[in-house]
């Protein structure tokens, strides 16, 4: 069995993580939030950034706002995974956040990792 490494929340309430395909493969519209795992086996929640992309090194979602962007194409930094992201009113991002944080695939403490 495929072992989850990251799940993306997007703004309609539904999800893709990677037993679902590759990051490049994730919609790309609507991004609240991801969560997954630091290289240290602590767990992370990536949110309220303009835009994300995947870091294949890190394996992990990391934010970025316009400057950012404009600083991946001024280097020519190839982007994996460009995704943007979605306002959504308070209670909706309250949801989300709340099931991600809860996420029983994604626990806070991974032993042996």
């Amino acid at each position: 069995m495929l072992q989850l490494t990251w799940r993306i929340y997007y703004s309609d309430g539904s999800t893709f993580d990677n037993s679902d395909g590759e990051p490049s493969e994730a919609p790309q519209w609507g991004f609240v939030c991801a969560i997954g795992y630091e290289q240290d086996g602590g767990r992370y929640i990536m949110q309220g950034w303009d835009f994300y992309r995947w870091d294949s090194v890190s394996a992990q979602w990391w934010g970025l706002d316009w400057a950012g962007v404009l600083d991946l194409l001024v280097h020519g930094i190839h982007v994996e995974g460009f995704k943007i992201g979605r306002t959504v009113p308070k209670l909706q991002w309250q949801s989300l956040m709340s099931r991600a944080n809860r996420d029983p695939d994604f626990p806070k403490v991974v032993a042996d990792r």
